[in-house]
């Protein structure tokens, strides 16, 4: 997709707002979990309004924070520029300033202001605390979507470069001594005891990537869907169990969106703001209720009546990484950019880019590795470290405690309606000290050998358990809203929202965001809020229909509407001037794949469409459309029929993968039947899955078409 026509999809979205009384779904924040639940909800053909307190972010999506070298490109979209954001812009408006910690109050949220790192979960990830129905069998096709979208890259410049890898050289000699080897982090997911890979990066066509430039523009295609910026949720309006709308913050002004009869309310709001919302909507621990009702002249946030509060154990539990890092010297010769290389770059370094090549293309770090240990309580406990030059021959490590780490704390609110640790989440169980203690114990005995590549650069007095105690968060928290089956309003229940996402206590309400993830990942914790997003969308979707969702929903979405494939950004470096002039252009030569999306709200016609089984498709129609042509048959170019399947997917077996950009089930069935050995396809946006064999259905989903082999 050309910027342009990106652009005029913001637009569009922006100038439609407020034109509808009440939505089907209000999802409360724009990160990268509201806004994938958001794009599939709204495929599914219901009315949906994604509220954001923050500005956009990208220029695609209407931001405007440019760099100081290029007029079509902001600080949110070069790699390269990413970890100097908040030092060395003005703009500092993306981050959140009534939370305790790092967080995105901006388009995107989090991957707008974290540092790229891209690591899709181990299956581990999810098989060890993750409930019944959200183990990774469960969640891998929802994996298997967000790659297709978002795949992350360990290479990202388009000549397939690595840029700038005298630390990364440095590092690799010497964990490749202690016996680590060498694996790709995207490709090899599950590979994360004693190896290490060139670091994996959040970037796509050279630009960052993220459901902000993949999903978002899917979404602002459809007409039945709605992005609100500068729009703060104050809370859930609640009568009883059942919830009526949200409380929103309008430049100072306050008002209620409504929902309609039988719609949902959804949270993304980060592990911080979410909690608030929950707190603001008398939901959560009495203390923390207490606080906010006797606030409400600061505040101005009006409870229910106390007799409808509901307790639950929402800030609870709060968990995140931590963070030692090491500095070492180093034998070999290691160069080190300072910040004005990336921030005012020469043009020998911005025409590479232009055509999506060079060091802009990266993030900052250069090196990524992942062990693990048993402890004596006998868990397993992760470690990883991101790593990078520091200085000239001399760099360093951010030493992560990960995946298994016990300690936890908790998340009130102030007076103030800050949210703020009332328990401080890090290091306090013995095992936890000693599994890093001792992590940095062996590390500091194996960079003082004389042959050493890394020298530990500070004093010898220094241990593993000094050097624990100067720690750091991961930024990567969870678990203030945790999922699980333990209702946290008795018996000391740990969950507040049960295991389809809905707050417990309500009819209505519903967490999607890091807050209700039960465990911490091995890895940066991006990645996983994506699957899980896409694995949270499945799931209220499934979910029975309340009473009644507004009539015009049904045909909200059912004028065809232009829409943009996962590669709808390829165009937009090439098209970029690295002129500092403001006269540069943007152009629209570079060529786009745009494809038509026809979406029916309605399932209840299915029935009715689907009586009779016609052959009448052929290798050139159209895409078929669903639900209208489930149980038809489509003749392949070699003969073959294939049996269309709307909203199924199948278990497993996948043989091989494509991009199809004129997203026509056509289209992958042609590509099925020239692969031998396939007998079956999935589709998910532009996604083709082809299978080996037809697998047992795994889903229903209204974003899913399948079609399988019957001759």
């Amino acid at each position: 997709m050309s910027r342009l026509l990106s652009l005029s999809f913001f637009v569009l979205g922006a100038l439609a707002q407020g034109t509808s009384p009440s939505y089907d779904y209000i999802i409360a924040g724009a990160g990268p979990a509201g806004i994938i639940v958001a794009e599939r909800l709204a495929e599914a053909g219901v009315s949906v309004l994604l509220l954001e307190r923050g500005n956009a972010s990208t220029y695609a999506s209407g931001g405007r924070s440019l760099v100081p070298w290029n007029i079509t490109l902001t600080q949110y979209d070069v790699p390269g520029v990413r970890h100097y954001i908040k030092n060395s812009f003005a703009d500092k408006s993306e981050y959140c300033t009534d939370t305790p910690g790092n967080a995105g109050c901006i388009l995107g949220g989090g991957t707008m202001v974290n540092q790229l790192a891209y690591i899709p979960p181990q299956n581990v990830d999810f098989d060890d605390k993750w409930p019944v129905g959200w183990k990774w069998t469960d969640v891998a096709s929802a994996a298997e979507r967000v790659h297709s979208l978002n795949p992350g890259s360990t290479n990202p410049s388009a000549d397939g470069v690595h840029y700038d890898q005298t630390s990364y050289n440095a590092f690799a000699n010497f964990f490749s001594a202690q016996g680590y080897t060498s694996v790709d982090a995207i490709s090899e997911p599950n590979s994360k005891h004693d190896v290490y890979s060139h670091a994996p990066y959040n970037v796509k066509n050279g630009l960052v990537a993220g459901p902000v430039m993949t999903y978002l523009p899917m979404a602002q295609a459809m007409s039945n869907f709605k992005l609100q910026l500068h729009t703060k949720v104050i809370r859930a309006v609640r009568n009883g169990s059942t919830v009526t709308g949200v409380e929103v913050e309008v430049d100072g002004q306050r008002q209620i969106i409504s929902l309609n009869n039988g719609g949902r309310v959804i949270l993304a709001s980060g592990v911080f703001s979410t909690p608030r919302i929950l707190f603001n909507s008398g939901i959560g621990p009495n203390e923390q209720l207490q606080i906010v009702a006797g606030s409400k002249a600061t505040t101005n946030v009006t409870l229910p009546a106390s007799s409808d509060w509901i307790n639950l154990p929402v800030g609870q539990g709060i968990k995140d990484h931590i963070i030692v890092t090491l500095n070492f010297n180093t034998t070999e010769s290691v160069d080190f950019l300072d910040t004005s290389y990336f921030i005012k770059p020469s043009s020998n370094i911005t025409d590479p880019y232009s055509h999506g090549n060079g060091i802009l293309t990266q993030g900052y770090q250069r090196f990524t590795f992942w062990t693990s240990n048993t402890t004596s309580d006998g868990s397993v406990r992760y470690f990883q470290g991101t790593c990078y030059a520091s200085g000239q021959n001399y760099v360093s490590m951010k030493l992560y405690l990960t995946h298994g780490l016990t300690s936890s704390g908790a998340l009130g609110i102030t007076a103030a309606g800050n949210t703020v640790y009332t328990v401080d989440p890090y290091l306090n169980t013995a095992e936890d000290k000693y599994a890093i203690a001792s992590f940095i114990d062996n590390l500091l005995v194996q960079t003082r050998k004389a042959d050493s590549t890394l020298i530990y650069s500070g004093p010898s007095t220094d241990t593993g358990a000094s050097l624990s105690k100067v720690y750091t968060g991961g930024s990567h928290w969870v678990a203030t809203a945790k999922m699980g089956t333990d209702d946290g309003r008795v018996n000391n229940g740990t969950s507040v929202v049960d295991l389809n996402l809905k707050v417990y206590g309500t009819d209505n309400l519903f967490v999607v965001d890091a807050s209700m993830h039960p465990d911490l990942p091995t890895g940066n914790l991006q990645a996983t809020v994506q699957v899980a997003a896409e694995a949270a969308a499945v799931k209220i979707l499934a979910l029975p229909k309340q009473q009644s969702l507004s009539s015009s929903s049904s045909s909200s979405s059912s004028a065809t509407s232009s829409i943009s494939t996962s590669s709808s950004s390829t165009s937009q470096l090439s098209s970029v001037s690295t002129t500092s002039s403001t006269s540069a252009q943007l152009s629209s030569s570079a060529s786009s794949t745009l494809v038509t999306l026809t979406t029916s709200a309605s399932t209840s016609s299915t029935s009715s469409s689907t009586s009779s089984t016609s052959s009448t498709n052929t290798a050139q129609a159209t895409n078929p459309t669903c639900p209208k042509s489930d149980g038809t048959t489509f003749t392949a170019k070699s003969g073959a029929v294939f049996l269309v399947e709307c909203y199924v997917d199948r278990v497993g077996h996948d043989i091989a993968y494509v991009d199809v950009p004129t997203n026509r089930i056509a289209d992958c069935v042609n590509k099925c039947d020239a692969l031998p050995g396939c007998v079956d396809i999935s589709m998910s946006g532009t996604a083709c899955y082809m299978k080996g064999v037809v697998g047992e259905k795994i889903v229903n989903s209204k974003y899913i078409r399948g079609a399988r082999r019957i001759s």
